[in-house]
């Protein structure tokens, strides 16, 4: 599968505007799964802009916090969206994003059990630095994210979990290579999956930890 305008969505901003944000920004990386990177930072920019009117239903502007009830989770500024975040940041990360993946930096998507979430942050970090673009995980649900499970009957854990590790191999598809955080050699069926998938598709796979 070749890369797509979904891929710089991977990499997010430390902070966001308003509570109703992450919930654009992750539907728009499904909206602009498919996209072609084959654009310039203008056209991405006019795309942004198009669909951010399309979702909340009014122009982006500086001075503006649009409620979008789909968007609405609890807390407070919950849907809120804000026009001020997207100007000031959203966009611009989005074409730092699309400038680094145009550039040829290399891809590497990272496999293994979330319950190793703090090796999977620092290898994330290490990564990076290191000049790679690096696509982890959505969720840590051995580690951290246990409330994603709340409330969910047995069928919609089983689905849930079917999807994540569907949408985990396309982030192997939009990779060049998978990086298998292999704390003290485990490694579970899933993330043997993962491997068997990334090495039928021609990806190079690199361990954590050396394998026997």
């Amino acid at each position: 599968m070749k890369r797509d305008l979904s891929l710089i969505f991977e990499n997010k901003p430390k902070q966001w505007g308003l509570r109703g944000d992450p919930y654009l920004w992750d539907e728009m990386k499904e909206a602009f799964r498919g996209e072609s990177l084959d654009i310039s930072s203008r056209d991405l920019a006019g795309m942004i802009c198009q669909y951010y009117e399309k979702a909340v239903g009014e122009p982006l502007k500086y001075y503006t916090m649009v409620h979008v009830k789909r968007f609405a989770h609890g807390g407070m500024s919950s849907g809120s969206v804000s026009g001020e975040f997207w100007i000031c940041q959203g966009i611009p990360t989005l074409i730092d994003n699309f400038k680094k993946i145009k550039s040829g930096y290399p891809v590497v998507t990272l496999c293994g059990s979330t319950r190793f979430k703090k090796e999977f942050i620092e290898t994330q970090k290490r990564l990076t630095l290191e000049g790679n673009i690096v696509i982890s995980v959505g969720l840590f649900g051995h580690s951290g994210d246990d409330e994603v499970w709340d409330g969910m009957d047995e069928g919609t854990v089983s689905k849930t979990k079917e999807m994540l590790d569907d949408m985990h191999k396309r982030k192997i598809d939009m990779a060049d290579s998978i990086y298998v955080i292999n704390v003290g050699g485990y490694i579970g069926d899933s993330t043997r999956s993962e491997i068997e998938y990334a090495k039928q598709n021609g990806k190079e796979v690199r361990y954590l930890e050396p394998i026997e």
